[in-house]
């Protein structure tokens, strides 16, 4: 009995010795976890941190092209809006000049036919009696 005993107490000491061993072992573990943990909150950090980052870069980017955007198209209205603007004082200078013509030729005509009523007059008054 004595051996059995023995034993059971060497057994006893064997377990305790691989209960300590399996101890520490997990006690690595644990770091290793505590470790994987803190670099895993790290890197997500710094993805967030690059992620708005690179949202702010891009926000940036499309404000500039849209107000290059916007200027082209204010540019290309103003131009259209001026290019209006001068057919319609175009077409309008072509009807005043048109009309100042139409008014100069229509005075000259009443005035030779007026004046062409006196010579007539004239002419056959004293040539033909």
């Amino acid at each position: 009995m004595f051996e059995t005993v023995t034993q059971h107490g060497e057994k006893l000491k064997d377990h305790d010795e691989r209960i300590e061993a399996l101890e520490k072992v997990d006690t690595k573990h644990e770091e290793r976890i505590t470790k994987l943990e803190e670099q895993s909150i790290v890197l997500e950090n710094t993805i967030h941190m690059t992620s708005a980052e690179t949202r702010n870069v891009m926000r940036e980017q499309t404000e500039k092209q849209t107000e290059k955007l916007y200027g082209l198209l204010e540019t290309a209205m103003g131009i259209q809006n001026t290019r209006s603007t001068q057919s319609h004082e175009f077409k309008m200078l072509k009807w005043n000049t048109v009309s100042t013509i139409f008014m100069k030729i229509s005075t000259a005509l009443l005035g030779l036919l007026s004046s062409g009523g006196l010579i007539y007059y004239y002419v056959t008054e004293f040539l033909f009696k």
